[in-house]
């Protein structure tokens, strides 16, 4: 099974899996893309448009545009040569680096993501920029990595001082990471990361270490691997 990866930008991939279609016009398979600060992540819920044979190019322009600073464009001679030798074949369920006819063509981050499990994609309720559902919700908003950093950690973040009870530990925030260079950005600093222990083990080792830190505000974080504690910078 082979694909030829025509284009893609800050928001799509889009490929195709035969070199002409019926009465000129070509299927091409869009697949949703997400840029987050672990890398590329594969979307689902793909999708299907039929692009003229003799305009391929210019659809490609409008759209992945040049104001997409993710935007590139494959070399499309090669689609050419393809399409004389009636290439054509299914498209799959799932993307793999081996699949790709022209792998030279793509960004290194989203090579890197080829091989990954397909993920669902949302978009962000601040900026609009692409994410993971689930992945960061705040106030019941689905939002990207860089905006619920600065939200959380941010002044008016959910900061404790100098101390938490259960039920508000119960409450802290959750995301499926931190990532420390963002959350400096934003005005905090990582003091302690804790595997995915117990809830209750979870508070009394962060009530613990709030009891001997003393003065000062802070913030635990629930991730998919286990618990994050934080202080904001005076």
């Amino acid at each position: 099974m082979s694909i030829f990866v025509v284009g893609g930008g800050e928001h799509m991939l889009a490929f195709v899996t035969q070199s002409s279609g019926e009465k000129g016009q070509l299927p091409v398979t869009m697949v949703p893309l997400a840029w987050t600060p672990l890398g590329v992540a594969i979307g689902d819920g793909w999708q299907r448009v039929l692009v003229d044979e003799d305009n391929v190019a210019g659809w490609l322009d409008q759209t992945f545009v040049p104001e997409d600073e993710r935007a590139f464009v494959a070399a499309l001679g090669e689609l050419e040569l393809l399409r004389r030798i009636g290439w054509k074949d299914e498209v799959p369920a799932q993307l793999s680096e081996e699949q790709v006819l022209n792998l030279a063509d793509l960004p290194e981050d989203v090579v890197d993501a080829l091989d990954s499990p397909l993920l669902p994609i949302t978009r962000c309720a601040a900026c609009r920029r692409s994410c993971v559902k689930d992945e960061f919700v705040w106030q019941e908003r689905q939002l990207c990595a860089w905006d619920w950093h600065r939200s959380v950690f941010g002044r008016r973040g959910p900061w404790r001082m100098p101390s938490y009870n259960r039920a508000q530990f119960s409450d802290a925030p959750s995301a499926g990471y931190v990532v420390p260079a963002l959350a400096e950005e934003a005005g905090a600093e990582v003091l302690m990361l804790l595997g995915r222990v117990d809830p209750e083990l979870a508070y009394d080792v962060v009530s613990t270490l709030l009891q001997r830190l003393g003065e000062g505000s802070f913030i635990t974080v629930s991730t998919d691997t286990g618990w994050v504690l934080l202080r904001e910078r005076a």
